[in-house]
């Protein structure tokens, strides 16, 4: 059987963004792949810790409709954040992971 960290076999697409810094908005919805399965942030998705840009990142989130799973990480810019505490409840259209492993859609992530 196909093995959960081989997404090619398992005929998933992944995509995988870091480092927007706030500027997710830059990304077109349009360029994410209709086809794609998980969307990963893989941190550093505001600009000095800066909580405004995490909920807006979050509702960025909520508009990205074709894509059933999105996973986000911490970066270096969330770490030291006054609000790291909440980020599991900020970013409400995500699965965040934190120092912990999660399944999603067959596919074993961590973050």
């Amino acid at each position: 059987p196909p093995r959960p960290s081989d997404p090619e076999e398992l005929g998933k697409t992944i995509v995988i963004v870091s480092d927007t810094h706030g500027a997710h908005r830059q990304i077109p919805l349009e360029s994410i792949p209709d086809d794609a399965d998980i969307l990963i942030h893989a941190g550093d998705f505001t600009s000095f810790g800066r909580r405004e840009d995490a909920e807006d990142f979050n509702a960025w989130l909520g508009e990205i409709r074709h894509v059933k799973h999105k996973v986000v990480v911490n970066g270096n810019h969330e770490s030291n954040a006054e609000w790291r505490a909440e980020t599991r409840d900020i970013l409400s259209n995500a699965t965040f992971l934190k120092n912990e492993s999660a399944e999603i859609d067959g596919v074993r992530t961590f973050g």
